[in-house]
């Protein structure tokens, strides 16, 4: 199966309710289509390919702030399920708001942690993660510490890892879709330049869709590099972070879950993100009150890599761009393809 046209529930966000016959805007609307197409299924394979590398952002966010509650605590004595942060002036659980309901983060050996994800539970980004994923922090007990190439942090699939996302099927209804992901290295450190940036990097994450109609499977081989840096200074304790304005530029590239246009191989896609900026915000998933990221000011743009990736009488345009926005509590963006454009 082509599942080229899926949506996880995290990029249907971007597109929910947008396609409004009764608005008078359908031809403009309808001349953007392809690309958001390309958009949201570049975004799912960039999304997928970040897991690994988000859950070592967010233990690293869950370590920091357990160091400043507790300082000169060694985190080995420090219980994480413990630590409680205020959210709109409520108080929760930062391990649950992190890392969803029945997740257990336990020591694995001296030099890095376990992440076991409960089965079942929906994080706050719209994705279901199960089974395990290990953090090697080396001797840099907390990401602030890391240096490149010789400390940096790692985190690597346990066999038992997958994702599951929301897709659409053919005739438009949910479904729920399992990622089988296979291997592949993250890594996480300081910006080397010296600023208080921090860098993410993915090297060959291999994934595919769990099964195919033809039997065939389609192995991603993603590779990305992108720089993150906190608004104020290096701190990445929750509560530091928590208002504040996260800077993003990178961009990531490579062989896709999806066939191409004549289903022999993995489709090509390239991603990128120029001036991001991301905010925190939470939302309800699985029972719970979780936080997830989101872009709000910047520009994305994703392409097809090669002709023979797509078929150009179904796009016209190999690329799209899509800018955002945020002002007055309102999460707005533009569409650029093939020429056209539409503001949502």
């Amino acid at each position: 199966m082509n599942k080229f046209l899926a949506i996880t529930a995290l990029s249907a966000l971007a597109f929910t309710g947008c396609m409004d016959d009764d608005n008078g805007k359908w031809k403009e609307q309808q001349q953007v289509m392809p690309g958001m197409s390309i958009y949201n299924s570049t975004m799912m394979q960039q999304n997928i390919s970040m897991q690994m590398a988000g859950a070592g952002l967010r233990l690293a966010s869950l370590l920091a702030e357990a160091e400043k509650q507790n300082p000169g605590k060694p985190l080995a004595e420090i219980e994480l399920d413990k630590i409680k942060v205020k959210l709109d002036k409520s108080e929760y659980t930062l391990q649950i708001l992190l890392f969803g309901p029945g997740t257990k983060i336990t020591k694995s050996g001296p030099e890095g942690w376990l992440i076991s994800y409960a089965e079942g539970t929906q994080q706050a980004d719209g994705y279901i993660l199960e089974g395990a994923l290990k953090v090697n922090t080396g001797n840099a007990e907390q990401l602030a510490g890391t240096s490149y190439p010789d400390n940096m942090w790692s985190v690597e699939m346990q066999p038992d890892f997958v994702i599951k996302a929301i897709s659409r099927n053919a005739v438009g209804n949910n479904e729920q879709t399992t990622i089988q992901m296979k291997d592949g290295k993250t890594s996480l450190f300081r910006d080397p330049s010296g600023t208080a940036a921090y860098v993410v990097t993915l090297e060959n994450i291999r994934a595919n869709f769990e099964t195919t109609s033809s039997g065939k499977e389609y192995v991603s081989a993603w590779n990305g590099r992108l720089t993150l840096t906190p608004e104020e200074d290096e701190s990445v304790a929750f509560s530091d972070i928590w208002d504040d304005d996260l800077k993003a530029d990178g961009a990531a590239q490579g062989l896709s879950i999806y066939a191409n246009s004549t289903e022999t191989a993995p489709m090509g896609l390239s991603y990128k993100v120029q001036g991001g900026v991301y905010n925190f915000f939470s939302r309800v998933a699985s029972n719970s009150v979780g936080v997830y990221t989101q872009i709000v000011e910047g520009s994305q743009i994703c392409e097809f890599m090669q002709v023979g990736d797509y078929d150009p009488t179904l796009f016209p345009s190999p690329k799209v761009e899509c800018k955002w926005t945020y002002e007055g509590g309102r999460l707005s963006y533009t569409v650029f393809y093939n020429g056209f454009s539409y503001t949502i």
